[in-house]
């Protein structure tokens, strides 16, 4: 069993959203603000926490703002249930098959009830679920942690709170309290309340005389025992020292390891989804990878329910929101669901969300009131940003470029995934030289529009090979594309060719732009291609005198060469000078005519590269 999809209309930044997820492991990415934690939130309100302890309800602020409506409707689909599960989720059932399960969630301020309650449903008929049959899926939910330190620190009680009270069993808090409660017999205290008494004897025996002693709580609950609990840390072999001592990286590891106790009781449920946002923070590529294979070992071992197991399944589904390249870079595409903020225009007035049957009654969730009726009617269309999603796996990319996106969405790449301008470029050396170009000579006098160069993904391929990316960012899903503008700039390599043959890098155009018009958005991207090799056209553009001094710099001893092959005619030179750039590093090379650029007067940039990028900024 797992949860298939998630349907949200109304709610915060969605409009009327279908999330599919994975069976195992699902990866959110995306842009900052793009929805990925309110689809999280979307799933805490819906399902139940495993601990029993909700930290998360419904509110007006949920709703959607700018839209008619004053009502948010969540709903959770579930798939692959067995046999067992069939009978203890028919109350659920999403069709005669009993294979499918569905509960939903209404929050509606138009039913006129103060305070506002959810509503939840179950069901193709969408009734009151049975007793206990929603408390079949729960979720634990792994926040973004900021200061995980501060989180588990003596005074905030709440994780070692949560963590004795889920090693009770059947012994009561006050039980444990008792016995954990520290005793008040130390000389010192004594010692103490002698000394308070002289002086409190002094300022009250005149009126009424008080007596004090300095003890613990005689009282004291377990939460106040929590409080004076603390977390230790060292490696391995050491002796702990106080949490504060320790780096973040690690301290948020310790949280993680605290909130995934709570896992252990996965079989007190059928189904636990294990919510994560952001698990990378403080942590170095290593310790991400460390994590990554925790989250998945997680869902790998609740994935076997025995043969003729007729109890809760204890199956656990991880769903794990992310900003780091190096996340989405080790999971299939298949795992990603990528999360953007799109404007649409506001919603006319006869547009709702869907009227739902509550167990009651039947009631319009959409129902507003007259007035607000009035002035949503009167007041003028405007453009507000919604979710949309784009899971990887449903874009209509053949199964050959698919494998390709697998094999190349390595962590330079993966920043595909986390903006909505890109640029790509064949290797380091564009890498390195195009930003300093942009800067010094091509955007030199307009800051904000070099700061939307710099913003801009950009991404070195290493090759030539761009159709599979270009699939990846044009490739419609229901009318939403990862990119809003993709920009290549790539050699054209005329060298290899014989006069009046079409050159390789114009071939690569024109196959982009044919991918483009079949995803139907040619006006997204920008092919800018030269006659030749980078090296070959710096030199064309009249830099001469800086090449050379560049390669001499790589190659001291080769002046002779150099001089010889600018002595050839133009097509010829520019062969010629490509090859003597092929036994130099890349890097190498960029890295010394970045420096030369940067201190250089004047610099005659290609028409290519200046096309290319003027075209990111366009």
């Amino acid at each position: 069993m797992h949860l298939e999809s998630l349907t949200l209309q109304n709610f915060r930044s969605f409009t009327d959203t279908k999330v599919p997820l994975c069976p195992d492991l699902t990866v959110f990415v995306g842009e900052n603000n793009g929805g990925k934690s309110n689809a999280i939130d979307a799933i805490r309100l819906v399902t139940s926490p495993l601990s029993g302890r909700r930290e998360l309800y419904c509110e007006t602020t949920d709703i959607r703002s700018g839209g008619a409506a004053r009502a948010f409707h969540v709903e959770a689909r579930y798939a692959g249930l067995n046999a067992p599960q069939q009978g203890r989720f028919i109350s659920a059932a999403a069709d005669e098959t009993l294979e499918n399960a569905i509960f939903g969630l209404t929050y509606d301020e138009g039913r006129g009830r103060n305070p506002v309650r959810p509503s939840l449903w179950a069901g193709q008929q969408r009734s009151v679920p049975e007793p206990g049959c929603h408390e079949l899926v729960r979720h634990v939910y792994l926040p973004p942690l900021r200061d995980a330190k501060r989180a588990l620190a003596s005074g905030n009680p709440t994780r070692i709170h949560t963590l004795l009270k889920h090693f009770l069993d059947d012994e009561h808090p006050d039980e444990l309290a008792r016995r954990l409660r520290r005793e008040a017999d130390e000389p010192i205290f004594g010692r103490v309340d002698n000394a308070v008494d002289l002086g409190l004897k002094a300022l009250t025996s005149a009126v009424r005389r008080q007596v004090a002693s300095l003890s613990f709580s005689n009282d004291e609950k377990l939460i106040d025992i929590a409080r004076d609990l603390r977390f230790r840390l060292a490696d391995h072999g050491l002796e702990p020292e106080d949490l504060r001592y320790s780096g973040h990286g690690y301290a948020n590891l310790l949280y993680m390891a605290t909130i995934a106790v709570e896992l252990q009781k996965v079989n007190d449920a059928d189904l636990t989804l294990f919510l994560v946002e952001e698990p990378e923070a403080h942590l170095h590529p290593q310790l991400q990878a460390a994590v990554l294979c925790f989250l998945e070992s997680q869902a790998e071992q609740s994935k076997t329910v025995p043969e003729g197991h007729l109890g809760k399944a204890g199956q656990v589904q991880v769903v794990v929101a992310t900003h780091s390249p190096n996340l989405s870079a080790w999971v299939e595409s298949k795992d990603l669901v990528f999360f953007r903020s799109y404007k649409s225009p506001l919603p006319q007035n006869d547009q709702r969300v869907e009227a739902v049957a509550q167990p009651e009654e039947v009631v319009d969730v959409a129902a507003a009131p007259e007035q607000r009726a009035t002035e949503a009617a009167a007041a003028p269309p405007m453009q507000r940003s919604e979710t949309r999603c784009i899971p990887l796996y449903q874009l209509p990319i053949d199964d050959e470029q698919r494998r390709k996106i697998d094999r190349y969405l390595d962590v330079t790449k993966s920043a595909f995934l986390f903006g909505g301008r890109m640029l790509l470029v064949e290797g380091i050396a564009e890498a390195l030289l195009l930003p300093v170009i942009a800067r010094r000579f091509v955007l030199h006098d307009q800051p904000e529009q070099f700061l939307l160069f710099r913003s801009t993904v950009f991404v070195p391929i290493d090759g030539v090979d761009f159709e599979p990316y270009a699939h990846l960012l044009l490739a419609p899903h229901e009318g939403v594309r990862i990119a809003d503008r993709v920009v290549v700039i790539t050699d054209g390599d005329g060298g290899t060719v014989e006069p009046g043959e079409q050159i390789p890098g114009v071939r690569r155009k024109e196959a982009l732009e044919a991918i483009a018009r079949r995803h139907d958005c040619p006006a997204i991207l920008h092919v800018a291609v030269s006659t030749y090799s980078l090296e070959s056209e710096l030199v064309a553009a009249g830099n001469e005198d800086v090449m050379k001094a560049v390669y001499l710099q790589l190659h001291p001893r080769s002046e002779v060469k150099w001089t010889e092959a600018i002595a050839e005619t133009p097509r010829q030179r520019a062969i010629a000078i490509q090859a003597l750039f092929e036994n130099t590093r890349k890097g190498d090379f960029a890295q010394v005519l970045a420096e030369k650029i940067l201190a250089a007067e004047a610099f005659n940039v290609p028409a290519y590269i200046s096309d290319g990028i003027l075209a990111v900024v366009g």
